[in-house]
């Protein structure tokens, strides 16, 4: 995983992993896209949001970046992240619908937040904001609903809104759900499917026998309970290390 740019996901994964946003994003002005160009535009008033060369929005801020939200249904998202230079709340955002018909833009949302990931959670565009001045702010989880987008999650670290999002958008893990974790070592338990999110000192071992209730891209979701403590635990785990899946 690189951490100085957005990473564009192929339309088999539902969801960007999350620390892919923990430094500065690069920015773009300029998006292709299956129903036209995604284009910003400054002038000495306002920001201007084009759409195949139409403009469609005006922004107020002094500039603006685009990033795409991979999708698996014809339409497409685009996230808008308007700039204030100078002021102290620097970002706020919007989101672009485009499809067949004519293109949707969300009203403005997250001001003074800033970008830390994005993705779908089942037909809906979700967005993940936090705060780099402060950390201890957690993230916050947004997500368009008809006319309005609300906010749906508050997650103490990105890993944990990513951890959500993932749960949202796992498939249910056929039989037979019951398993033994194989290979060498042991098995760090995550609180994502994504490697950065360790839950420190949660693992199981070899031959410790786990549940899987879900599946995301190579990695199953597990339940696991200590037969002498009896203390239960859960999360995820490379599909790879667990026999009869």
């Amino acid at each position: 995983m690189t951490y100085t740019n957005i990473k564009e996901l192929t339309t088999a994964i539902l969801f960007v992993p999350l620390l892919a946003f923990a430094a500065a994003p690069d920015t773009k002005t300029s998006i292709e896209t299956r129903h036209g160009r995604v284009d910003v535009s400054a002038d000495t008033d306002a920001t201007h949001l084009l759409v195949a060369g139409k403009k469609i929005a005006t922004i107020g801020a002094g500039g603006a970046s685009l990033f795409r939200i991979p999708a698996v249904t014809e339409r497409e998202y685009i996230v808008v992240q308007g700039s204030r230079p100078g002021l102290h709340c620097q970002y706020s955002y919007r989101l672009l619908a485009l499809s067949d018909s004519a293109p949707k833009v969300s009203k403005e949302f997250g001001e003074c937040l800033d970008l830390g990931g994005a993705g779908m959670a089942g037909a809906e565009p979700v967005v993940h904001l936090n705060s780099r001045v402060d950390p201890e702010a957690g993230v916050e989880t947004y997500q368009w609903e008809g006319d309005d987008v609300i906010l749906v999650f508050e997650s103490p670290t990105l890993c944990g809104a990513a951890g959500f999002l993932a749960q949202k958008n796992a498939a249910p893990v056929k039989a037979p759900l019951a398993s033994r974790v194989k290979g060498p070592g042991r098995l760090q338990l995550l609180s994502a499917p994504d490697t950065n999110c360790a839950m420190h000192g949660v693992f199981v071992v070899p031959g410790d026998s786990v549940t899987a209730s879900l599946a995301s891209d190579g990695y199953v979701y597990v339940n696991y309970t200590n037969p002498k403590s009896g203390r239960k635990v859960q999360g995820w785990v490379p599909r790879e290390r667990l026999s009869d899946l």
